[in-house]
């Protein structure tokens, strides 16, 4: 192949000066629907900042320790949303989230009620600056979860290490019935045992 041939040009629109990387959201999946997700997110450079593994055991970091905890809180700041098995690896962590909109409707009612005022346009739409796409009325859907848990995460590990960075995105599987479950959650005990054979790998899926 000749080296200087003309190289077909990439018409990818960029972000900070970088090209985008092609989503792996289903385009017609909601991600605010009930449902289970098996989530895996990685550090920035996949950096081990979260602790070692030793002996087919993790030992948590500090830092590890905070990653560790905020994970616990995430049902106590969204309702909709509960925790099943997790492991927080060296670079890493894996995670089921089991979304569950009915548990949030009845507190919702109440928020709505205080955000919808009355409308000033006289036709019958709902007030706020943003009226019907008003994004404070939006479902917690797994995205708003994922950004609360990293950004939490930053804020809290910086207080004692500044150069803490996550990988910009994270990656999801649709759980979609108990076999798969059951086969994720062993995968996610496992994965310690695992770790010098799957250190090198990219993020996937036990399915």
């Amino acid at each position: 192949m000749n080296d200087y041939a003309p190289q077909p040009k990439n018409t990818k629109p960029k972000y900070k000066g970088k090209y985008r990387i092609d989503s792996t959201r289903l385009p017609a999946w909601s991600y605010a629907s009930n449902a289970g997700y098996f989530v895996t997110i990685c550090t920035d450079g996949k950096k081990c900042f979260f602790g070692e593994v030793v002996d087919g055991k993790m030992q948590r970091s500090p830092i590890g320790e905070i990653a560790h905890k905020l994970w616990y809180e995430i049902p106590n700041h969204f309702s909709n949303c509960q925790i099943d098995s997790f492991c927080v690896m060296p670079n890493h962590i894996h995670g089921i989230l089991v979304i569950n909109q009915i548990r949030e409707d009845t507190n919702q009612i109440q928020e709505e009620d205080a955000m919808n005022r009355v409308s000033t346009r006289g036709d019958g739409q709902r007030g706020g600056v943003t009226g019907l796409f008003n994004p404070m009325l939006s479902k917690n859907s797994l995205s708003k979860i994922i950004r609360w848990y990293k950004g939490r995460c930053t804020f809290e590990i910086n207080q004692i290490y500044e150069d803490f960075r996550w990988q910009e995105r994270f990656h999801d599987n649709i759980i979609r019935n108990e076999f798969a479950v059951d086969k994720i959650r062993q995968y996610i005990i496992n994965n310690p045992i695992n770790w010098e054979r799957d250190r090198e790998q990219p993020p996937h899926s036990p399915l």
